[in-house]
């Protein structure tokens, strides 16, 4: 008899990643390696091996239930996985044995009734990385800004005096992203020559799913901006500022970090 199912929320794309059960070779690299690697990791005990909560996972040596015992790091899943039982498919085959206690350092992979991940590695239940993982999401959210400052062409902040509909023409699709005009007062430039003390940048009001995670404007709003031009590529925006991405926009009190992440401190 299976272990008893549970419902699942929809797992944002941080958590759940479909992928090829085979796509993750064993891993003999360190704990901060395998941060990197994780979007599910947990400490559990091992209920089960050749064994599996989900009918599409097939029960052999590579497979274990294993309860969710603590929540270690899991952005995006579901806050009540605790106590729950879950699938895990293992680096090596018969690995684990049914009581341990370990932490599994896994991805996800499929969703249903049940969840199943990936393991990317483990270590013993007592060696809690909770520390260790903060400082490498932490790390790895300065790494993935810094990438995204370099390529912007100017890095302002200031703050959102008006917002209109822009005079640019829609597109004939149910992705067109309804653009708007912000009009902003520029407090200061970290980067690029930014002529007087407005400036203009143009945004998707859409909600569409292209668009979603687009950073939305409204006035009063006080920020930094990373700017690009013909980000999104498409007509009638060329030569218009924009800040697509995410990470783009970024709240004032971010203004130390942002500096020494561009490498223009004070």
């Amino acid at each position: 008899m299976l272990p008893r199912m549970f419902a699942l929320p929809l797992l944002s794309a941080a958590f759940f990643i479909i992928v090829p059960a085979q796509a993750f070779p064993q891993s003999t690299d360190t704990t901060d390696a395998l941060i990197r690697q994780s979007t599910f990791i947990f400490r559990g005990t091992v209920e089960k091996v050749g064994a599996s909560t989900m009918p599409a996972v097939a029960a052999n040596d590579f497979t274990a239930v294993v309860r969710v015992d603590e929540l270690i790091d899991a952005p995006g899943a579901p806050p009540d996985l605790a106590g729950k039982s879950v699938t895990v498919k293992l680096l090596q085959a018969n690995s684990v044995k049914a009581g341990e206690q370990l932490t599994f350092f896994t991805k996800g992979w499929l969703m249903g009734n049940s969840m199943a991940v990936i393991e990317v590695g483990r270590s013993a239940a007592a060696q809690n990385p909770s520390d260790q993982v903060r400082r490498t999401r932490a790390l790895m959210a300065d790494e993935g800004l810094q990438k995204q400052l370099a390529t912007a062409e100017a890095i302002v902040v200031g703050i959102v005096r008006s917002v209109q509909p822009a005079a640019i023409r829609h597109l004939a699709t149910e992705h067109d992203p309804d653009w708007y005009e912000a009009h902003i007062e520029v407090e200061s430039a970290i980067r690029g020559r930014i002529s007087g003390r407005e400036m203009t940048i143009v945004f998707p009001h859409s909600d569409d799913v292209m668009w979603k995670r687009s950073p939305k404007f409204t006035q009063g709003e006080r920020g930094i901006w990373l700017l690009h031009r013909n980000q999104a590529r498409l007509p009638g925006i060329e030569d218009r500022y924009t800040a697509l991405d995410p990470l783009d926009f970024r709240p004032a009190g971010e203004l130390d970090r942002v500096r020494r992440l561009s490498g223009n401190e004070r």
